[in-house]
């Protein structure tokens, strides 16, 4: 976190929020950036997912 409170995000991080605009589900989100290949790399999604939330940047319905 900066000084301003702004909050820097790998381009990966960008990605999967930009991914949070209401269109999708959370298992959408997850599919689209994790892919099906790969079981770690969708677990380290729904936790960026998770801390997201908890972190107030994403509101789930």
């Amino acid at each position: 976190m900066t000084r301003s409170g702004r909050v820097r995000l790998n381009a990966t991080a960008a990605a999967i929020l930009a991914l949070c605009d209401g269109t999708c589900t959370r298992a959408e989100i997850v599919t689209h950036a994790a892919g099906t290949a790969d079981p770690a790399l969708a677990s380290d999604v729904r936790a960026f997912l998770d801390a997201a939330v908890r972190s107030g940047w994403v509101v789930e319905r």
